[in-house]
């Protein structure tokens, strides 16, 4: 097969970068269209010969503008009768001058069969320099692709250089139970800032109600949320290490085990028990923690910090339970069944349901994130280090509107600072509580945690 010419919007072959570690667009290549390999060690996959063909995932997006290729390992041919369809690759020991791409290419997607389909031919040689040329349809020109490939690790988190390294937080382990539409945020942001191992725990589904205020969308919908979110950070970061459990915190002994290990907790979830009980383990097991929660209608928020045996814990500044379950959101049936007695019936419980705008919702989950950093990074060297001291207090409040216990905030508080205002965080002081007998080293049992059941 001869060569088949360029399309006249692409530079000359000549003004593209063969390297494979190739993490950004040139200016030159921003009109090619793009082939992204998304495993870290794809050419060395395919520079691996062990005698057996390669199968390939490719998905195109936005017309055949951008390409997304995979190695199926594991995956074989069933038969010479099932070929790879969709992509041909050869590895050279350099490779070949400019002015041969296009008809080695060509050669390549003519050992495939006949498909109306985006086809690729890559071209790699020993040393990882890279060229890819795309079909896009049966009928259509053979194409110089530009390259771009999942980066190195050490690439991943480059523009964080200078704030905050990630080799301090990729061998962090955070905890967080409940991944809601706070907790789910809280994840993603630790995540980009390059936490490296992850505890991930809830039992729900993504339901209908859900996708308006969360990360996820609707075609997540039905799936476990922990596998979700899982599938999320490893988008994020490919070489995060990431525990799912699709279980109920509530059961104590499952719990303990799952925390244990843990260099900080975060509990985002939505009712009073799950918070004792993580309250009481964390303290246990010497846990960093921190709770976040938002008021009725996300009017405001709140965010407590606990260092176990320095400053109070979560039992000492919420003594009353049973207030505290009363002043919070209630985003779903089950959370608001749960805070209502049994002879409230559905119908008066499902009134109750007043949920928050996600906007209102997210002040409340970069608050954890910030926490959850600082304490992460507590006594290292970083551009964090100044909000060890900003962020000394136990406890801090957060208004998104002037309503419920917001109501008395003036109306041109905004515009002073010598009163309580919306869209401020205020910090607050509290003591252990002497008589606190969740801090004061009472031993966690079934029975404690019964009480609050």
């Amino acid at each position: 097969m001869g060569s088949i010419p360029l399309r006249k919007k692409n530079p000359p072959v000549e003004g593209v970068s063969t390297s494979v570690n190739h993490y950004t667009m040139h200016e030159v290549e921003d009109q090619r269209k793009v082939v992204c390999f998304l495993q870290p060690n794809f050419t060395d996959v395919l520079k691996n010969n062990d005698g057996s063909g390669k199968r390939f995932s490719v998905t195109a997006f936005d017309d055949c503008d951008t390409i997304h290729v995979r190695v199926l390992l594991g995956e074989r041919p069933t038969s010479k009768s099932d070929p790879e369809r969709r992509v041909g690759f050869k590895v050279f020991k350099e490779l070949p001058e400019a002015k041969e791409i296009l008809n080695i290419a060509s050669s390549l997607i003519s050992t495939l069969p006949p498909l109306d389909e985006p086809q690729i031919a890559i071209l790699i040689s020993e040393d990882d320099h890279v060229r890819v040329c795309l079909r896009p349809k049966a009928s259509g020109p053979l194409e110089i692709a530009a390259v771009l490939r999942q980066p190195r690790k050490e690439k991943l988190y480059s523009r964080s250089h200078g704030i905050l390294e990630s080799s301090l937080l990729e061998d962090r382990k955070v905890a967080v139970v409940g991944l809601g539409s706070g907790g789910s945020q809280v994840v993603i942001e630790l995540a980009k800032a390059g936490v490296g191992k992850f505890v991930l725990v809830d039992f729900d589904r993504i339901e209908l109600h859900n996708i308006v205020r969360h990360v996820c969308g609707l075609s997540d919908l039905g799936r476990l949320k922990t596998n979700v979110m899982r599938d999320r950070v490893l988008d994020k970061n490919p070489f995060a290490e990431v525990e799912t459990h699709n279980t109920n915190i509530n059961n104590l002994e499952d719990a303990r085990r799952i925390l244990q290990g843990c260099d900080i907790i975060i509990a985002a979830t939505d009712n009073i028990r799950s918070r004792l009980n993580i309250n009481t383990l964390s303290i246990e097991l010497g846990i960093v923690t921190l709770y976040g929660k938002c008021a009725v209608r996300a009017a405001g928020g709140e965010v407590l910090r606990v260092r176990p045996k320095d400053g109070p814990c979560f039992s000492c500044i919420y003594g009353s339970a049973s207030m505290e379950a009363i002043q919070e959101e209630m985003s779903s049936f089950r959370q608001a069944r749960e805070a209502n007695p049994p002879y409230v019936g559905d119908d008066e419980v499902k009134a109750t349901i007043q949920v928050g705008l996600s906007s209102d919702i997210n002040p409340i989950s970069n608050m954890l994130v910030k926490l959850a950093l600082v304490e992460l990074c507590r006594g290292k060297d970083s551009a964090l280090k100044a909000l060890e001291t900003d962020l000394q207090a136990s406890y801090y409040m957060w208004a998104n509107r002037r309503e419920q216990q917001f109501a008395g905030y003036a109306a041109e508080g905004f515009h002073r600072f010598d009163r309580p205002a919306i869209l401020r965080w205020y910090p607050l002081e509290k003591d252990r509580n002497s008589d606190c007998k969740t801090c004061q080293d009472l031993q966690v049992s079934e029975e404690n945690v019964g009480f609050f059941a």
